[in-house]
This record gives C-alpha cells, sequence and structure tokens, in this order.
C-alpha cells in the first residue's frame, strides 16, 4: 500500500503530470513536488518507467524552454499593463465630463470657465477677463447650483446647475446670466433644473453687508401676459451673500396668488433698507440706463463621452484577449 499521505501530491494529479514531467516541461517547483512523490509511491514509479520505455521522450532544449516561458510573461505583463491604461483612460475620460468639485476652488473654477465669453464675440453677456465671483451655492440631492456676479458695468449675475457623477464631482449642466440695476441687493428667477421635474424660484443676495432688510414685490403674469398680480415680500438678511432655493408653487401660495390658472413669477421691484430701517436703495443704484438683455447657455450630453469610453474598454478587452491567446 503506497502511503501518499507523506507527499504533497495525490496520484491522480501526479499521472497527469508525467507526460510534461519526461519531456522537463513542468515548472521546477512542479518538478520537485512530482519527484517527491515518485519517491515514495511504487505504483507511479512504475508508470514512468514504463512511459519512459514504451513512449520517445524529446528533451525540449532548454534554451527554447526558458524563450518561451520569457514570451509567456512578457505577454502577461502586457495584458495586465493594458488593463491599467485602459482603466485609466476610461477614468479620464469621466473626469473629463465629471470634472469639478464643489470646494471654493472648483465652484469658482467652474464659474470662470464657463461663464465668460469667447474673445471675438460680440453678443451681450460676461467678456473675457472679467472679475468673476461666487457669492454663494446650494445643494439640492446630486444638483449643485451656484450663485455668481461679474465685477463689470452691467453687474451681471446668474446661475450655475451642475450634476454629480459617480466620481463625486460635478459636471455643469446649464447656466443663466442677466444685467442688473443694482450694485448690491436681492435677486431671483425661475428654476427649472434639466434632468428634474422641480418647479424652483432662487432668491439670492450679494454685497449685503450693510443691507439688514428687503422689500421684495413680486409679480405673477398669467399665461397670455394680460393679467398681473404683485405682492410684497420682507426678507431679513443676516449675510453678505446667500441663495435660497424655494418650491414655486409653496413661494405662490405664501405671497397670496391664488389663481386656479398656472402664473410666470418674477421680481418686480426691490426695495433696500439698513439696520435702523432707513431706505437705502439710491445707494446701490446704478443711474445708467438700464440693460434689457438676457441669456441661458446649456451644455452638450455626456453621451459622446460614454461611446468614448466604450470605445476604449473594448479596445482593452480585445489587446488583453490577444495577449492571453494559447498558441
Amino acid at each position: 500500500m503506497t502511503d501518499v499521505n507523506k507527499t504533497n501530491l495525490p496520484c491522480c494529479v501526479v499521472r497527469d503530470l508525467l507526460p510534461s514531467y519526461i519531456e522537463g516541461l513542468t515548472e521546477a517547483e512542479t518538478t520537485a513536488m512530482v519527484k517527491e512523490h515518485l519517491n515514495a509511491c511504487r505504483a507511479c514509479q512504475q508508470l514512468e518507467q514504463d512511459m519512459r520505455r514504451t513512449i520517445p521522450v524529446e528533451s525540449f532544449p532548454k534554451r527554447e524552454l526558458k524563450f518561451l516561458r520569457r514570451i509567456r510573461r512578457t505577454r502577461l505583463l502586457a495584458a495586465i499593463l493594458t488593463f491599467v491604461v485602459a482603466l485609466w483612460c476610461i477614468w479620464w475620460l469621466y473626469d473629463q465630463a465629471f470634472h469639478y468639485s464643489n470646494t471654493e476652488a472648483g465652484r469658482l473654477a467652474a464659474v470662470e470657465d464657463y461663464i465668460p465669453l469667447p474673445e471675438d464675440s460680440r453678443l451681450p453677456g460676461v467678456q473675457a477677463g472679467t472679475p468673476l465671483s461666487v457669492g454663494a451655492w446650494a445643494e439640492r440631492d446630486h444638483h449643485l447650483f451656484i450663485f455668481y456676479f461679474a465685477d463689470d458695468e452691467e453687474h451681471v449675475h446668474g446661475v450655475i446647475h451642475l450634476v454629480r457623477g459617480l466620481n463625486g464631482k460635478y459636471q455643469i449642466l446649464e447656466a443663466g446670466q442677466a444685467p442688473s440695476s443694482y450694485s448690491a441687493g436681492i435677486y431671483g428667477g425661475n428654476l427649472t433644473p434639466r434632468g428634474t421635474d422641480w418647479d424652483l424660484y432662487y432668491l439670492a443676495g450679494y454685497h449685503c453687508r450693510d443691507i439688514y432688510r428687503a422689500e421684495v414685490e413680486f409679480v405673477a403674469w398669467d399665461y397670455e401676459g394680460i393679467t398681473s398680480y404683485t405682492a410684497v415680500k420682507s426678507i431679513d438678511l443676516s449675510g453678505e451673500n446667500f441663495l435660497k432655493l424655494l418650491d414655486q408653487d409653496a413661494l405662490k401660495q405664501e405671497l397670496g396668488f391664488t389663481a386656479e390658472e398656472p402664473l410666470s413669477l418674477d421680481i418686480k421691484n426691490v426695495e433696500l433698507f439698513d439696520k435702523d430701517g432707513e431706505n437705502i436703495t439710491t445707494a446701490y443704484t446704478d443711474t445708467s440706463p438700464p440693460a434689457s438683455w438676457g441669456s441661458g447657455t446649456t451644455s452638450a450630453e455626456t453621451f459622446l463621452v460614454y461611446v468614448y469610453m466604450g470605445i476604449v474598454a473594448l479596445l482593452g478587452l480585445a489587446l488583453i484577449r490577444y495577449f492571453l491567446r494559447r498558441d
């Protein structure tokens, strides 16, 4: 009775390895384990002797064997390198789409990259080189809203809408901008963020350091633009810059707009007051003729980015399969 417990390999495994063992194709560690088994197992030892007598064995040249092993290792390394490079390319493409972090530097970078017009543009808007600032920001679910303003003669301001990706960074979806007759105060506008069913209204303010209260007169129009309704909301200010996202229906109810038909909401007039209750609106009013333009921009869909990512993944898979082929 052969005592196979003294060896590391069972007889069935040794029998499968014997042809390669006899031809010298097994690794050094495998060869040592087979030899150990043969020394302890007479049945396998006899089988090895019979195979050596009956099967013509041509020893594979050691130099060629080392060469083939070197090729096999090189292919494995190439497959691993291909996987790493493909993974990095996919991550890089995704990061180009979802690029901005919700940090002070990231929010400012989004504003400075997206808002200025091209240098050769003659359209109204923030001209290239104009200093821009982030007044405030607000986050709702995986959407980020940034209120910004420009240091220019038209006091341009607006809100940028971004969405968060799987890498925790944000992609710009859309932005709006409009001029103002005030160098500081309260601004507002309708928001229907892309990719959501939200119906929002934003209230934002900047440079409100010495402004303690604002009387905001809202106007609501029916969709035909014929009938209008007005209401005044008093807002206490406790910070220099802020951004509030309000549900439009709730705001309309708070203002007392109870018309059954949908209404378009807007700000008609703003009065600013200091800590003593004095009206200081004129101190922040620009006496030059007010500009009357407004614009919005929308980013392209990320579909093309996902197409490129898919192409990289397919190419990487094809190369990995090529390097790991058996021939």
